[in-house]
């Protein structure tokens, strides 16, 4: 009987035969799907692109000065290192005058190109590559510098010329980052894109999901994004498939390649869906996720199918597996009552929100709260944006104004932006605005002039004494200038001296100081939209048709359109539904949308979405059929309670591309490219913006077109009370005598 050999180089022979014939089974496991699968495990790298158009610069910024800047701050993942990132700077020029002009373009301050510019017009395009790294800031700064020639002299005013740069909104900046690396709800939702798609589980939701999904909706269209709800995918929907290719070793199987290579596929099977989940699709993808249990069904009935396909191949259905548990987490198990999660979804990091939980996501997501969400799940019981309260106003430093002083030498602007929810509480709305503000004496006599905006609005200017002393501006902030959004500017504006152009003009420091404040005044609804906006920033009502739950997707759009417009509260706001054929009874200011509403007289009545009728006082002042992609919107009073009611008009309702507010006169009539009508029924006037001269003191102007004559009778009676007064007096010291 032979012995087993015992010496070290045998036994060494034996174990490695052993393990080759242990590895020889797995190498005859392993599949091209399975590897395939895996190799999607481990990729987390997501493109992204945003274009000026997206930070909603519509029309092209033209610099025609002789000494001209523009920056533009183009958001990325604030902490996360980007990479591939390349700007698209697009941009035209004309040159028409004599003399040397050039271009700039520099890159979170650093320049990257310079050109000399020829005369006549051209491209000024350029293709800029972007350093990669990581930017605190999470914005790249791009800022261009246009500069002519055409001073003789040093001292010489900035004027216009005849050349000019136009920046088109079609600059872009492409690049990728690691989703993996967005590690909490803050970093996620500064890396939304400017088109956001809020994903739910399908054309019919329940009411819970709905409220949510319109809340979050507002939310980021307040945050500056334009929203695209989009519903869960199901068999018989025909999706866009352009761009979309199996990855190597799953083009075999049959889910992948019956989407592969095609412009439009209509689904045939759940096992297409799961597909669409594993390659990540758009047709499937979300940044914001309305995660409630019909959506997390949606995602088993989708992976359970397509791992049936694949369950003839071990190696494959073993890396799905893994693919599953690790890349579609809110398929496992649904998230618990009012938490707000980051999530892979596939190789991307989406925004889950419990279907209870969308007021307080809304409220989180807020500017004063969100940067103390530095996790990556948070449960939320209740999240308000801070209110003003009492009678003694916010301060400006509160809403982001900076108290730091800045050198003037001809015009310096200092700015503070805000929500109004955030200076208006329990009815009350901006009413004062008080400005304390100092600047140091300069080399000129002509002393500086400080002037103050709102919106854009003139409210208050004065010449300052400008001896280092902190001034008073104090100015009413009247209706017509308040928005969903408000700008503050305080413009300072100095002549800069230069004696025989011998010296360059220096600037001299400014400072808007800390004590500057908004003060709130009662609220006094007046049947236009601007005194409705205190009060749907309160405690209103949303009464929506019951019917909008059946058709989702469309319904949000127009929710979130009109609310973010109307200045619905997103968190404070309560959802009702409406039966068909009922009228809807408000317990409280309300938005009415395609509802009847019991106790109110509108002016404008449309009829079967067909027919459109203004009523006035004492005839109509419309009544048209045969218009389409309309809608209205009116001011109306039932029950009590003050509100809005919107009616679409035409069998295709469409929501306008760009928001809008509605913030003057009590009727609008809204098509794809805004407010096309304003009307004021109580003064038609009224319903016009203020033009040139009509400022904030426009109102002032009305009161002194009839305080005058009234003015004038009294003095006449006074004047004839004191002359028989004196006829009195004469005819006693006659009798007298």
């Amino acid at each position: 009987m032979p012995h087993a050999p015992h010496s070290p180089a045998a036994r060494t022979l034996c174990r490695a035969l052993i393990a080759a014939g242990l590895l020889l089974p797995l190498g005859a496991m392993a599949s091209p799907a399975g590897d395939a699968l895996r190799r999607l495990l481990g990729d987390d790298w997501v493109t992204r692109d945003t274009s000026l158009e997206d930070l909603g610069i519509r029309e092209p910024v033209v610099l025609s000065n002789s000494d001209a800047r523009q920056e533009f701050y183009l958001p990325v993942p604030r902490g996360v290192a980007i990479a591939d990132a390349t700007l698209d700077f697009d941009a035209r020029y004309i040159k028409g005058e004599p003399g040397r002009a050039s271009m700039v373009l520099w890159v979170d301050g650093v320049p990257q190109t310079a050109q000399r510019i020829a005369d006549g017009e051209g491209s000024a395009t350029r293709k800029l590559n972007v350093e990669q790294r990581v930017r605190d800031t999470g914005f790249v700064r791009l800022a261009v510098d246009w500069q002519s020639e055409i001073a003789q002299r040093q001292c010489e005013s900035n004027r216009a010329t005849a050349n000019a740069l136009m920046v088109s909104p079609r600059t872009r900046l492409s690049y990728r980052y690691d989703a993996s690396a967005i590690g909490s709800l803050d970093e996620a939702w500064s890396t939304l894109p400017g088109k956001p798609v809020l994903m739910v589980a399908g054309a019919k939701l329940d009411q819970q999901a709905f409220d949510s999904a319109w809340r979050m909706g507002v939310a980021m269209e307040r945050s500056g994004k334009r929203v695209a709800v989009r519903a869960f995918p199901a068999v018989g929907d025909e999706i866009d498939t352009r761009g979309l290719q199996a990855p190597n070793g799953l083009g075999q199987v049959q889910a992948f390649a019956a989407l592969a290579g095609k412009d439009k596929h209509k689904l045939a099977n759940a096992a297409e869906i799961g597909a669409l989940l594993v390659m990540g699709a758009p047709a499937v993808s979300g940044d914001v996720v309305i995660a409630d249990a019909a959506l997390r069904a949606r995602y088993n009935e989708a992976l359970d199918a397509l791992r049936a396909q694949l369950a003839q191949d071990g190696d494959a259905a073993e890396a799905f597996q893994a693919w599953r548990q690790r890349r579609m987490p809110l398929a496992g198990q649904d998230l618990p009552s009012k938490e707000i999660r980051l999530a892979p979804l596939g190789r991307q990091a989406v925004i889950a929100v419990a279907a209870d939980a969308g007021a307080q996501g809304a409220g989180a997501f807020d500017t004063a709260w969100r940067r103390i969400l530095v996790t990556r799940q948070a449960q939320v019981k209740t999240a308000e944006p801070p209110q003003a309260s009492g009678e003694d106003g916010m301060r400006l430093t509160a809403l982001g104004g900076s108290s730091a002083s800045f050198d003037v030498v001809a015009r310096g602007d200092w700015n503070a932006t805000f929500a109004l929810a955030a200076v208006s509480a329990d009815g009350s709305m901006p009413d004062e605005l008080v400005m304390d503000l100092a600047a140091a004496p300069g080399a000129s006599a002509t002393r500086p002039v400080a002037s103050v905006f709102w919106n854009g609005i003139l409210l208050a200017a004065k010449q300052m004494d400008a001896d280092g002393h902190p001034e008073r501006l104090t100015a009413r902030v009247p209706g017509y200038a308040l928005g969903l959004t408000n700008a503050v500017r305080v413009t300072f504006q100095r002549q800069p001296v230069s004696v025989d152009c011998n010296e360059i003009p220096q600037g001299y420091p400014v400072n808007v100081l800390p004590t500057s404040y908004v003060k709130p005044g009662r609220a006094q609804p007046d049947g236009t939209f601007v005194g409705l906006l205190p009060l749907l920033a309160g405690s209103p009502q949303l009464l929506i048709p019951d019917g909008y739950l059946a058709d989702a997707p469309a319904s949000l759009q127009r929710v979130i359109g009109i609310a973010t417009a109307s200045g619905l509260s997103a968190t404070r706001a309560a959802l009702s539904l409406t039966p068909a054929g009922q009228a809807a009874k408000p317990g409280g200011p309300f938005v009415a949308m395609e509802v009847a509403v019991d106790g109110a007289k509108p002016m404008v009545k449309v009829t079967d979405r067909k027919q459109l009728t203004v009523d006035g006082k004492s005839a109509p002042w419309l009544d048209v059929s045969g218009l389409d992609n309309l809608s209205t919107a009116e001011v109306v009073r039932a029950g009590g309670q003050d509100g809005l009611l919107w009616h679409t008009l035409g069998q295709r309702p469409v929501m306008p591309q760009a928001p809008f507010v509605l913030n003057r006169s009590n009727i609008a009539i809204i098509g794809a490219a805004g407010p096309l009508a304003w009307i004021d029924s109580a003064n038609p006037a009224a319903g016009q913006p203020p033009g040139a001269g009509a400022s904030a003191f426009f109102e002032w102007r009305n009161y002194l077109s009839w305080s005058v004559p009234a003015l004038s009778v009294g003095l006449l009676v006074l004047l004839l009370i004191l002359i028989a007064a004196l006829r009195v007096t004469r005819r006693k010291n006659k009798d007298s005598k």
